[in-house]
């Protein structure tokens, strides 16, 4: 694993984030890894760090409808998985059956599957089918602990890099950005 420069790997989109680390002073390191990884257990293997320091984002989305949701990976074996049915009725206020219509079939502009960043994109909540909001699980116990994320981006290159930062940080750099449409809340209930 060797440290990059951070502007170097991101979007011009995506700018906001180096500026707001330094604004609101949390360390953030770019770094490049010697093997591409797709899963958050592929990543916490060639790390030789616990699941639980790798974070996702996966979008959801229904006709103009999509949600973001950011948590680590607190799967054992396998990976945990957001039930749809269950989260999107407590944090949207709609029914199970309405939940039920929403696919996980959606990656924001720059990115595709296994590159997934809670980054998005700044022009993300203001376009035609853009995200009306994005969920972190609050889970105090790793807030300030380092975690790996992906950064987005298309192709190798992307599934070698991504950044270091502390958990809390995701939510502060997205919170400053983008306001209420950032929301920290536990999706799961049994965990």
């Amino acid at each position: 694993m060797a440290e990059i420069n951070l502007r170097d790997i991101l979007n011009a989109g995506q700018f906001y984030v180096a500026e707001l680390s330094e604004k609101l002073g949390i360390e953030i390191k770019a770094v490049k890894h010697e093997i591409a990884t797709n899963t958050c257990f592929e990543k916490a293997d060639l790390l030789g760090w616990e699941p639980e320091r790798i974070v996702k984002a996966i979008f959801f989305h229904r006709d103009d409808d999509v949600y973001g949701f950011v948590f680590p990976e607190l799967g054992k074996e396998c990976p945990l998985k957001i039930d749809i049915k269950e989260v999107l009725p407590r944090v949207i206020n709609i029914s199970r059956k309405q939940a039920k219509s929403f696919k996980n079939s959606y990656c924001p502009e720059g990115m595709e599957y296994g590159t997934c960043t809670p980054f998005v994109f700044e022009d993300e909540f203001n376009k035609a089918n853009g995200l009306e909001k994005i969920f972190i699980h609050d889970i105090p116990e790793i807030n300030q602990k380092l975690i790996d994320i992906s950064i987005g981006g298309f192709g190798e290159r992307a599934h070698k890099t991504s950044l270091h930062l502390n958990y809390e940080g995701i939510y502060q750099i997205l919170n400053y950005k983008f306001g209420d449409a950032i929301i920290k809340t536990n999706l799961f209930d049994n965990i």
